[in-house]
């Protein structure tokens, strides 16, 4: 599964609140504006306990799904700030401890070795070295963090 930053995941669950929660508003408001006969027209009696029983109900949901993606965007916010703060760390970390030389030094190739099997080698080394240093992460989050590393060594700072 590809890694969603929770930054990325809060703003998400924010749009997706605001819009059941807008939904559901502007739902429960026609129906009282249809019972108060605002539109003109009525529904008769045994339709009438039927559509706003269903569609009541809902828009209710509608609302109570808003409230909790809002209480989601809030965790996720929370947690996007702590996760950057250790993207940050470990960033600060690689480029202090970390050059594209010492990667290469560090990973023992015969000569033939094609590029890929090399790329897989420095991205296998960055990830234990992250690990070392900073315990255990989300297998996912150390992926996506050990691929801007990569970037940051191999093709923008340095070259394979």
């Amino acid at each position: 599964m590809a890694y969603q930053d929770k930054k990325a995941k809060a703003e998400d669950f924010k749009s997706s609140a605001y819009t059941l929660l807008l939904v559901g508003i502007i739902g429960i408001v026609a129906l009282v504006l249809l019972e108060l006969g605002v539109f003109g027209f009525r529904l008769a009696s045994p339709q009438k306990y039927m559509t706003y029983g269903v569609m009541g109900t809902l828009f209710v949901i509608f609302i109570v799904m808003g409230v909790t993606s809002l209480r989601s965007a809030k965790q996720y916010g929370t947690e996007a700030d702590t996760e950057e703060e250790l993207t940050e760390k470990v960033k600060a970390w690689a480029k202090e401890h970390l050059t594209a030389d010492m990667v290469k030094e560090a990973v023992f190739f015969e000569e033939d070795t094609p590029d890929e099997e090399k790329y897989f080698q420095y991205f296998a080394y960055l990830q234990t070295a992250v690990t070392k240093e900073f315990s255990t992460m989300n297998p996912s989050y150390l992926e996506a963090l050990c691929e801007e590393l990569y970037a940051e060594l191999f093709e923008n700072g340095g070259q394979e």
